[in-house]
């Protein structure tokens, strides 16, 4: 490829990214869809900055906390950063296909291949770390083919900085590490691993992580605990062929023949340099299978790899007739299942026109504990009614004496309900909101002197003896909500029987 041609396919691959980014835009505009569960927690996290939180590493919190300062809590300001990322991901994948000698057509089947992944659909539609797990994975990729093609062993400082952001983004990043490590191992590269290169890039990354194993170490590791939670109790065990066909799936039916190709060609010589991917792609699935994982998402990251590899495979091994009658079908499917996909994992339709079209795909996703058997992925479910939650909650509020107002707070047991209230509070007049899941039990308790407590998604059974008055004040109803926000009583407690300030530690949730 000259270099005229080289430079515009450059170009041609960063139109593409930017399609992308436009789409995930114009989904944040559709109604009756808002922030998502997880934002409404992200966004009180970030107005608490810190060197880590129960659930996460401190660094996407504090990027949404400059966005946030920035531009307040403008929707479109928070999904600007996770668009981003995920149309960069497009953009390095074939960046990647050209490190392997593709044309300018490898490379933009390579990054539509990638782009059209419901599971980066999903990422890139809404705020959380996840988001910026394709972006880090697939750039520490990109160094380590560096790394081989140019013999340099310097990119380790690269790959360390970068998974060291990685780390600080979320904890689980290191299951790729592991991966990247036991894949060079195994595929005859042990020299990459022994040299001081790779140390200096594992001080880099040390020092990345230090504030934030600080924090954990200070805070007796609260993540660990939550994590031992959420494996034994959120996650749903799955048979090894229902986690195999949900990897393809969440990668995309349409996009299996070119990733499946990707993969196989490391068996052959020419895909020698680079078998530590195989590797680390089999460390990754037997991972996934030995825990039943209901979460295909956990491994996505991985495919970007395989979508390069197996695009300028098609361009290696078939002759120039067959090429272009290959790359045209392998990109008319690739568009197809994109447009299949999309509604399904981004909010681009009503949720009853959603409703009846996954209906009719067929398809069913059951994700985590307490939210299976939803006609509506919890994803786009778990979107919809919070500011409507917020009104609700404020009728039950200005029903009270005026005096019993002012010493009145709000309480739950789930973020979501706490994040809402917290977000929408200043609209409506609320009052300050407690929670005792995740990191909103930190910012806990309340003070003894508060005898009135609204209570928004609690365990009234466990509540019930602990007040001198229970007494249910409203029923908040949401149609095309999930299960566990679709019908919330909400209740006045009065009169508590105990210290709040003495038994809050008691009351933690980590899950």
């Amino acid at each position: 490829m000259n270099s005229k041609n080289l430079k515009a396919g450059y170009w041609y691959l960063a139109g593409l990214s930017l399609l992308a980014f436009v789409i995930f835009m114009i989904s944040s505009s559709v109604k009756p869809y808002g922030f998502f569960i997880d934002e409404l927690y992200f966004m009180a996290c970030a107005k608490r900055l810190a060197f880590g939180y129960i659930d996460q590493p401190p660094l996407s919190i504090a990027l949404l906390s400059l966005v946030q300062n920035l531009f307040g809590h403008n929707i479109y300001a928070i999904r600007f950063i996770p668009a981003v990322s995920i149309a960069a991901t497009v953009y390095i994948t074939g960046l990647i296909a050209r490190r392997f000698g593709g044309s300018t057509k490898s490379m933009l089947l390579a990054g539509l291949a990638v782009m059209v992944m419901p599971v980066f659909i999903l990422f890139g539609s809404f705020y959380s770390m996840n988001a910026y797990e394709p972006l880090i994975w697939t750039s520490i990729i990109y160094f380590v083919i560096k790394m081989i093609q140019e013999n340099n062993e310097r990119y380790w400082l690269h790959i360390g900085i970068l998974l060291g952001i990685g780390l600080e983004m979320k904890h689980t990043m290191i299951l790729y590490g592991i991966a990247l490590i036991i894949g060079l191992l195994f595929s005859g590269k042990r020299r990459l691993l022994f040299n001081r290169w790779i140390l200096l890039g594992g001080l880099a990354c040390f020092i990345l992580i230090l504030p934030n194993l600080v924090w954990q170490y200070i805070h007796h590791f609260p993540s660990l605990e939550l994590y031992r939670n959420s494996f034994s109790s959120k996650n749903i065990s799955k048979s090894y062929l229902l986690v195999i066909a949900e990897q393809i799936i969440f990668v995309n039916p349409f996009t299996f023949p070119l990733w499946l190709t990707g993969l196989v060609v490391l068996v052959f010589p020419k895909g020698k340099p680079y078998r530590f991917m195989l590797f680390a792609y089999a460390f990754l699935l037997v991972v996934m299978l030995a825990g039943h994982s209901s979460r295909p998402d956990r491994i996505a990251s991985i495919y970007t790899f395989f979508m390069a590899s197996g695009a300028v495979a098609l361009e290696n091994y078939l002759n120039k007739s067959w090429l272009r009658i290959s790359q045209v079908i392998a990109a008319a499917l690739l568009v197809a299942g994109g447009i299949m996909f999309t509604p399904v994992f981004c909010p681009i339709l009503s949720p009853l026109l959603t409703k009846k079209y996954i209906s009719g795909l067929g398809l069913h996703f059951d994700v985590e504990a307490g939210k299976t058997g939803e006609p509506m992925p919890q994803w786009l479910a778990d979107r919809i009614g919070w500011r409507e939650l917020a009104a609700e909650v404020a009728k039950v509020y200005y029903a009270l004496p005026g005096n019993e107002r002012r010493n009145t707070v709000i309480i739950s047991i789930n973020y979501g309900e706490a994040g809402a209230l917290e977000l929408y509070g200043p609209e409506f007049g609320l009052p300050r909101v407690y929670c005792t899941h995740n990191s909103f039990h930190s910012w806990g308790p309340p003070s003894d002197s508060i005898q009135t407590f609204i209570a928004v998604f609690i365990d009234i059974d466990d509540v019930r003896p602990r007040f001198k008055s229970v007494e249910k004040a409203a029923d908040y109803y949401c149609a095309d909500c999930t299960k566990p926000q679709g019908n919330i009583p909400i209740y006045i407690l009065k009169g508590p029987n105990f210290s709040m300030e003495k038994e809050w530690g008691h009351f933690k949730n980590y899950h």
